[in-house]
């Protein structure tokens, strides 16, 4: 491939020549010819040995590691190995990918020693959780004038599965529970019967045990004998039904399914800390994950690992979400369903022990207005979106089915919330 500065020689030496001929200048005319075919001659023999060189040339992609984690530090190093009988200079380019934050040296001209290596490292931090494939590496050869080049691209095959941050889940380690948020897990659901917790009293009929009759105490009103009423543990199961589709995928700082799936697993720890079952689906037309219930915290593990297999795709239809967790379904459950798309979201109609999230996603961007009057613009759209939300739970709320709107910052209280309503109600439980 000729270079521009190699068809602006090869113009100017052919302008030469005919300005020569036209102007009758022989020695210009000996001294330009030679000077063109000296480029020309260059030019064709770089692309025929240069082409060579190119293809004796690779590189590989290594990392560190295998498994990547959101906001920590990795090394990824570009192993270029020349398998020349002389040096070469080459110029490289990592593609690399939008959602890591890049230091180091992605970039430039590197002199690989005959049949030898050379190496360049780098270090990146990745910002979103999910699968992404890396981006290309492409390489340049110059010939001796850089007139001409020769570019070679190695197709990526390499993926990088970023799971989410250990630091963001506070709640997996008992020591960083704060004592405002552990009291949204407090463990009370009960149910009335032949357990081990005293209820109160009430008076006896012939179908009681005689064994929990109260003969220190006497309704001598009724002239009754009073007998315990105890009450016993009752396990709960909730399943997060979490919108998956590209409605999830919006946000600056953080996106929308990133924060969402990082509150989720927190609150899944508290609910996992008081015995009770906790399963996902995420879902769309294009995802279908099914994470089954369960009380030993193998669940969120288990959506640990299919999170950082996944990017948001596809439309989602919170209708075909309930029709499909219920063939996986069988048992009574809490259902939490998660979504950024008010107009799903007013299409249900009334589930039983379904409760409604509906994310705000203007909270998702981190607006930098210049000036007073972009400032103004920025609050009064955001002031739209937040009524227009809170119109749309209402309606869903006048269905009977409890909704509730959330922001990045609220979203885990309100689930936590709302599972502290449901233990209370016994809804979920089996």
């Amino acid at each position: 491939m000729i270079k521009k500065p190699g068809y602006a020689i090869l113009a100017l030496l052919t302008y030469g020549i005919i300005e020569s001929l036209l102007l009758g200048y022989k020695y210009y005319i000996i001294l330009a010819v030679l000077l063109f075919f000296t480029v020309a001659f260059e030019v064709i023999y770089f692309n025929i040995y240069g082409s060579g060189v190119v293809s004796r040339i690779s590189v590989k992609r290594e990392s560190d590691t295998v498994k990547f984690r959101k906001n920590r530090k990795f090394k990824i190093t570009l192993h270029f190995v020349n398998g020349n009988k002389y040096p070469v200079t080459v110029h490289f380019f990592d593609e690399g990918i939008d959602i890591l934050e890049i230091s180091g040296n992605t970039g430039g001209n590197i002199r690989i020693p005959a049949n030898g290596y050379h190496d360049i490292e780098y270090w990146i931090v990745p910002r979103y959780i999910g699968k992404y494939q890396f981006g290309n590496i492409r390489i340049t050869v110059s010939d001796l004038f850089h007139i001409a080049s020769i570019q070679k691209t190695f197709l990526s095959r390499s993926e990088i599965h970023i799971s989410p941050s250990m630091s963001d889940i506070k709640s997996s380690r008992s020591e960083m529970l704060s004592s405002f948020l552990y009291t949204f897990g407090n463990h009370y659901s009960h149910k009335v019967g032949q357990g081990y917790n005293l209820y109160g009293v009430r008076p006896y009929t012939f179908d009681d045990d005689p064994r929990f009759i109260v003969w220190s105490r006497y309704d001598e009103a009724n002239n009754n004998l009073l007998v315990k009423q105890m009450e016993e543990e009752r396990e709960i199961t909730i399943i997060f039904i979490v919108d998956y589709s590209t409605s999830m995928n919006y946000g600056s700082s953080d996106r929308i399914y990133d924060r969402a799936v990082l509150d989720i697993i927190n609150s899944s720890y508290f609910m996992v800390k008081n015995r009770d079952n906790v399963g996902f689906l995420l879902y769309s037309d294009a995802i279908k994950v099914y994470i089954p219930p369960d009380k030993g915290g193998k669940s969120i593990e288990s959506l640990e690992r299919e999170v950082s297999d996944l990017i948001p795709s596809g439309n989602f239809n919170p209708l075909s979400a309930i029709k499909y967790l219920e063939k996986k379904q069988k048992k009574n459950a809490l259902l939490f369903l998660i979504t950024a798309s008010s107009s799903a979201a007013e299409s249900i109609g009334y589930q039983r022990n379904l409760t409604i999230f509906i994310v705000n996603h203007e909270s998702y961007y981190d607006y930098k207005p210049e000036g007073e009057f972009d400032a103004l613009l920025i609050h009064d759209a955001r002031f739209r979106e937040v009524n227009s939300l809170a119109r749309t739970a209402s309606r869903i709320r006048n269905r009977g089915v409890r909704c509730a709107y959330v922001n990045r910052s609220n979203m885990m209280q309100r689930i936590l919330f709302e599972y502290n309503y449901g233990r209370s109600m016994n809804k979920g439980a089996s």
